[in-house]
């Protein structure tokens, strides 16, 4: 007898209780609008139900998933193009007041992604056989960006651009390097330059 108690027990057991995948739905606002009242109804009568919810509930915050932006989402990385001597970006650098100084070949011109790059080289007047780099950027925010020389792994020297995107490193031994221009949500690597 005790047997068929059990069995008509786990029978019945939570006849009238919509099953866990209506109740999910239900949960998630996914059940149309009459469905859904009825599984509402339910809920506020039925404790074992109201278990199953919050038990759900639990569930979800223990395993939710906040998508982050990525690096490559939240920082746009160009990597400068040289653009050949005399040839002007889309944006039509200009010469810059800088360039009248210097050899005769004139800066350097650079274009990644909306941003236009000018780099004179020059020898350095206060460090006899060094020299200095004169940099201008245009067509991006400057404020709050960084300009670092980096020889091999370590960084040589970083500055603030001014508010017109102007830039000077001094005292440079000749050799390659690598330029990058850092800010909140753009990293510009001009690669392979040779003073």
């Amino acid at each position: 007898m005790a047997h068929i108690d059990d069995s008509i027990k786990a029978a019945l057991y939570r006849i009238t209780c919509p099953d866990s995948a209506t109740l999910g739905s239900f949960h998630l606002g996914l059940l149309p609008e009459e469905a859904a009242k009825e599984i509402a109804d339910h809920v506020a009568i039925c404790p074992h139900c109201v278990r199953e919810v919050e038990q759900l509930e639990l569930f979800l915050a223990e395993t939710a998933v906040f998508p982050q932006p990525s690096t490559v989402e939240r920082i746009k990385v160009w990597i400068a193009k040289r653009l050949p001597s005399g040839a002007q970006s889309g944006n039509t650098l200009g010469t810059p007041a800088f360039a009248l100084r210097g050899d005769d070949t004139g800066p350097l011109m650079y274009e990644a992604g909306d941003a236009q790059l000018s780099l004179e080289v020059q020898d350095d007047p206060e460090h006899p056989g060094r020299k200095s780099i004169l940099g201008l950027v245009l067509g991006i925010e400057t404020e709050a960006v960084e300009a670092r020389l980096i020889q091999g792994d370590v960084v040589v020297t970083a500055v603030t651009l001014d508010e017109l995107g102007n830039f000077t490193f001094t005292g440079l031994e000749p050799g390659k390097y690598e330029l990058t221009l850092s800010g909140q949500d753009i990293e510009i690597h001009v690669q392979n330059l040779f003073i």
